[in-house]
């Protein structure tokens, strides 16, 4: 194990596992894997001193007073944690190694739950933690002159944020008759206006997030990502940003019908609920303009280009709903539901180029947008090499993305250096690889990014 290896996994896991638990919750199976694995960090960062220090120092985040960099745990995971600790006025929380997992549990809840609009958060998170009877954990708080002004948001953090927002708006609406609910349907959205607003300011962030694929995926991780492809594919079209809210809006609610089986064979089930979908933005949803484009979508986005798909319709689908289709192709084939393997992006997009009932133009327009190999996205190199797509390649070279090296050969996990694949004389990717081929949890690939 290489120096300073425990407290860059401290950090990971204190990042995925606190997004984790914003997503999921408490109880969910993801989460408590995440704790699980928190756990073992803790313990590992602090065998040497017997506890594990965390603390912030403006923009910068130390472990056990050791400056963390960019390059080696992310530049999202560090400017999160560090504006967390400011927002909360937090100096360094302390972990004794025997702190368990039970112990942890309560500490990120209590973290995320306590309101950092009232006074003294640091303090009230302390309370927390004794009246649980939590004493592994301490909290140390700013002196009052030591205190910055709330940290403002980074970039890719802002986009994060924007991301589980629309989750959590999508999952209100599909839960509880959200359809009946006109203020669900308004925070819906703004969600998704969110989103748009985070897209224009950092593509790439937005696109990562996609990548990310649980475990257990459910319909409102394939909508909300539908949702995000879609809106890469506008943009690309010049849609304006009312446009591209419109586009995102369909996109979200463009499966809404499997929200209301009513109990058939499978293969009746996956006929009808484009109609039903339709018919349930139509009756229960609203006469905004977005939302009529919505119920258009549902409706049409397996009609196919070619008019070859169900159900049948005397004439050419929607500009909208042709873009939806080619969303929800992609989403599908690399985050298939079920028992279904995964195909890699190239594969994926390769399929999709050879399916007359996709807009071809419109596919090409998605690979010109992302590339052959999307952010987020595995791959391996020419080099034995295991990477992480970071940024988009340039146009004229779709299978050079940016990447960062997270794995050499067969060995552990280990960030590394930035690699730019469009240099001549540089490395090629060899092929594609399964994230599940490299990352046991969605925490792990969360903390690549």
């Amino acid at each position: 194990m290489s120096e300073g290896f425990p407290p860059r996994r401290l950090v990971a896991g204190l990042f995925g596992t606190l997004k984790l638990m914003q997503l999921y919750g408490r109880r969910h199976v993801a989460t408590t894997g995440a704790v699980c694995s928190l756990a073992e960090a803790v313990r590992e960062a602090a065998a040497e001193d017997g506890e594990a220090r965390v603390a912030a120092r403006g923009r910068r985040l130390q472990v056990n007073g050791q400056t963390m960099r960019a390059r080696e745990c992310g530049a999202l995971a560090l400017g999160y944690l560090a504006a967390e600790w400011g927002k909360r006025g937090i100096d360094q929380v302390r972990f004794q190694r025997e702190t368990t997992a039970e112990d942890l549990e309560t500490f990120i809840a209590a973290f995320l739950d306590v309101d950092v609009t009232r006074p003294e958060p640091a303090g009230r998170l302390a309370e927390a933690l004794s009246a649980a009877k939590v004493t592994g954990i301490m909290v140390q708080r700013l002196a009052p002159e030591e205190r910055e002004p709330v940290l403002l948001e980074e970039r890719r953090e802002s986009v994060m944020r924007a991301y589980l927002r629309g989750l959590r708006a999508f999952k209100e609406v599909l839960r509880c008759d959200g359809l009946r609910d006109r203020s669900r349907l308004r925070r819906a959205r703004r969600a998704v206006q969110g989103v748009v607003d985070s897209f224009l300011e950092d593509e790439s962030a937005v696109l990562a997030l996609a990548q990310i694929r649980s475990f257990d995926v459910k319909l409102f991780h394939h909508s909300l990502n539908t949702c995000v492809y879609a809106i890469l594919i506008g943009q690309r079209l010049r849609f304006s940003r009312r446009q591209l809210s419109e586009l995102g809006l369909a996109a979200l609610f463009h499966d809404v019908g499997k929200t209301a089986p009513r109990g058939g064979a499978p293969e009746e089930e996956e006929r009808a609920h484009p109609a039903r979908g339709a018919r349930m933005l139509l009756e229960e949803g609203t006469s905004h303009e977005g939302m009529l484009k919505a119920a258009i979508a549902a409706y049409e986005h397996h009609a196919g280009a070619d008019r070859s798909g169900f159900p049948r319709i005397p004439h050419e689908p929607h500009l909208v709903s042709r873009v939806v289709a080619v969303a929800d192709a992609y989403d599908s084939l690399t985050a298939p539901p079920g028992p279904h393997a995964p195909l890699t992006p190239p594969d994926a997009l390769a399929r999709m180029l050879a399916r007359k009932d996709l807009d071809r133009l419109l596919v090409k327009v998605l690979v010109n947008a992302m590339g052959i190999y999307p952010v987020g996205s595995l791959v391996e190199l020419t080099t034995g090499e295991t990477a992480i797509v970071q940024a988009p390649p340039a146009p004229e070279a779709l299978d050079r993305p940016r990447v960062k090296v997270v794995r050499r050969g067969a060995g552990a996990l280990e960030p590394d250096a930035v690699v730019e694949l469009a240099a001549a004389d540089g490395p090629r990717i060899a092929r594609a690889v399964p994230a599940a081929a490299v990352f046991r949890s969605v925490l792990e690939h969360v903390s690549a990014l």
